[in-house]
């Protein structure tokens, strides 16, 4: 008896976890999931915080219902950590980046998100163009 209810714990367990996998997944097998990627190093400039901040501040404002169900992500990688550099090699980043990525799409707004770092308001647009660029 103890080991059927072990067996059927693990089973739910496995096949949730299955369940959201294929949910994040299209049918052309690519992720749906959108992540925006903003590279950085540990020493860094009040623009270099701004960009972080209003860019996380954009994708939580704009797609709040995404982020609290994890489809939509803002990350800040340090360039100067491990973990970070493996992420960087992956996607091509040598410096400071922000990037939308969606599975094999990639669009770079890091000249945009400088100009418009301690502007939200255009942050926001520049992000939202990006995303709609890697969802189509």
């Amino acid at each position: 008896m103890r080991n059927r209810l072990i067996l059927s714990v693990a089973l739910l367990f496995t096949l949730s976890i299955l369940s959201s996998e294929a949910q994040v997944q299209q049918k052309d097998g690519k992720s749906s999931n959108v992540n925006v990627y903003y590279f950085h190093f540990t020493r860094r400039c009040t623009t270099c915080m701004a960009v972080e901040e209003n860019a996380k501040k954009a994708v939580e404002l704009l797609y709040p219902e995404k982020v609290k169900t994890g489809e939509y992500t803002f990350t800040a990688i340090n360039l100067d950590e491990a973990a970070g550099k493996n992420l960087a090699d992956k996607l091509k980043v040598g410096g400071q980046t922000l990037l939308v990525v969606r599975g094999d799409k990639k669009i770079d707004i890091t000249d945009k998100g400088f100009l418009n770092a301690h502007d939200l308001v255009k942050m926001k647009e520049e992000i939202k163009s990006a995303i709609d660029k890697v969802l189509f």
